[in-house]
């Protein structure tokens, strides 16, 4: 029997708003909508950004080039043009035929678990790489006993922070086992930078201002803030320790952790309710609050700004 033949169109037309929820799992491809990942076809680290843009299952890689998603599949299984065409067709209805087999199925799971697999190790070498900088960064600083950050802010300096010669802070950002990934710099005017080489680690690390004393028995409270400033004033005003998430969506990742380590821990997460980034920091701290627990609060500094203005 001869299988019938499909219009482009016709087929283009019937996969609309199907790409990434059914004709892709079919062929072991994961995509998820306007976030860079790993590339489906060729693994290469945050070069691949999907946005059915013109709803064909739309796509560019910064290695693979642009295509859509035709041209996706092609690459991920090395089907020709007309069996993927014929394929998409029997997937959404247009045909009940189909010359995929288990068999076929399986081989592309197999690929896709090896490329995850060499992704991951790939991730984990960059993020190794960028702790020993880390490392090295903060080891060897030329060191400094003046910061116009702090005296800006009226605040103090954590003893286990840096003053560089030049003034900026080196804030390191650990694990909860105490590795160090990578760490922080914040300059005289205040630009706070991480190492930007490609591959660096900060989802999931913290830096501890003060010390945790966790009671075996009883509840014990633990801060969760954003930047170095908004934690050293709570810490400075309360006493209690303040884990800094640096940014805002590292928050639930933070207490995530914390959680594990600190398990009778009570959680206040201190969120900089800024207006400009659309309640970004009470976002996140909702999210955080759901998976850990604790309560929200939102620092008030107005009164702080206007006693030294």
């Amino acid at each position: 029997m001869v299988k019938p033949r499909f219009q482009l169109d016709d087929v283009k037309a019937k996969a609309q708003g199907l790409w990434d929820n059914t004709i892709f799992p079919r062929f072991g491809i994961e995509v998820v909508l306007k976030k860079k990942k790993p590339c489906p076809a060729c693994g290469g680290r945050d070069r691949f950004r999907y946005d059915d843009k013109n709803g064909n299952g739309d796509y560019i890689c910064q290695h693979c080039g642009a295509g859509d998603g035709f041209s996706l599949i092609q690459k991920c299984t090395h089907l020709s043009f007309p069996d993927t065409i014929a394929e998409v067709a029997a997937i959404v209805g247009l045909d009940a035929t189909s010359n995929i087999t288990d068999a076929d199925r399986e081989k592309w799971r197999k690929q896709k678990e090896l490329r995850d697999k060499e992704q991951r190790e790939l991730e984990h070498k960059l993020q190794e790489n960028i702790a020993r900088k880390a490392e090295s960064i903060f080891r060897n600083a030329y060191l400094g006993d003046f910061s116009l950050y702090l005296k800006n802010k009226q605040i103090d300096k954590d003893p286990k922070i840096k003053i560089t010669h030049d003034g900026n802070l080196l804030i390191p950002a650990y694990d909860e086992h105490g590795k160090m990934w990578n760490v922080q710099t914040i300059t005289p005017d205040g630009q706070k930078l991480f190492i930007t080489d490609e591959g660096g680690r900060t989802g999931g690390c913290f830096f501890m201002i003060g010390e945790v004393q966790p009671d075996l028995y009883d509840a014990h409270i633990i801060c969760i803030a954003e930047g170095y400033a908004t934690g050293m004033s709570i810490h400075m005003a309360t006493g209690y320790p303040v884990a800094l998430a640096f940014v805002a969506n590292n928050q639930p990742k933070v207490g995530a952790a914390l959680r594990q380590k600190y398990p009778n821990a009570v959680f206040v997460y201190c969120a900089d309710d800024d207006s400009a980034k659309k309640n970004t920091g009470l976002k996140y701290a909702q999210e955080a609050q759901a998976i850990t627990g604790g309560i929200i609060v939102l620092p008030d500094f107005t009164k702080i700004k206007e006693s030294v203005a």
